[in-house]
């Protein structure tokens, strides 16, 4: 009997699963490295997307203070009565003046007004006002006896005052007291509240 050696196969058939086996490494490999790369995007792009929401969250922060919370503590009620205390000083000095003191009276109420009530009062003050204090002796002192906030905004109010005002001179001098009440207008300039009207009621 003779004996054979087993066939190991051709050489053809022998590297068809080495092949095989290159390519599924190459596409394992291949796979490896992409899935790595999309990772490293993906990461990427969830950074910037979580940039970008912090400062869209950022944004809306600031748009609100400005438009929401600022304008709420502007008109909240402590900046209510820094509106009334200005407009009842304000019209306190404008309604009192003395023949002594007059040209500091007058120059002190003009600190306090604005715009065209301004240019009414300065010539109102100087070619009415003035002359009567004067030539007459008038002497005025105006009190505030009640004030109530009509409206306000960030930057212009309006105020009732209800007011007494004294008034004497060289021919009265027994003081003569006068009640009226008044609509005070005011504008926000460069932080201050200045009367823009005045208009009796």
């Amino acid at each position: 009997m003779s004996l054979h050696e087993p066939s190991t196969g051709s050489p053809v058939e022998n590297e068809k699963p080495e092949l095989e086996m290159a390519e599924q490494n190459s596409e394992s490999g291949s796979a490896a490295v992409g899935g790595a790369r999309w990772s490293k995007a993906a990461a990427r792009w969830k950074g910037i997307a979580l940039t970008v929401l912090v400062l869209a969250t950022a944004a809306l922060a600031s748009v609100l203070y400005v438009t929401e919370y600022r304008p709420s503590q502007q008109t909240d009620p402590a900046a209510q009565q820094t509106v009334i205390d200005a407009a009842s000083t304000a019209t306190v000095v404008l309604l009192s003046y003395a023949p002594d003191t007059l040209d500091r009276d007058l120059d002190r109420a003009r600190t306090l007004m604005f715009g065209d009530f301004l240019t009414y009062y300065g010539k109102f003050s100087s070619e009415v006002v003035a002359p009567a204090v004067r030539d007459k002796g008038i002497k005025a002192s105006a009190q505030v006896m009640n004030a109530a906030l009509m409206e306000m905004s960030t930057d212009t109010a309006k105020v009732l005052l209800f007011l007494n005002q004294e008034t004497m001179s060289r021919d009265r001098p027994e003081p003569a007291l006068t009640a009226s009440s008044v609509v005070v207008t005011l504008d926000k300039v460069d932080g201050h509240w200045l009367i823009a009207a005045l208009d009796p009621v």
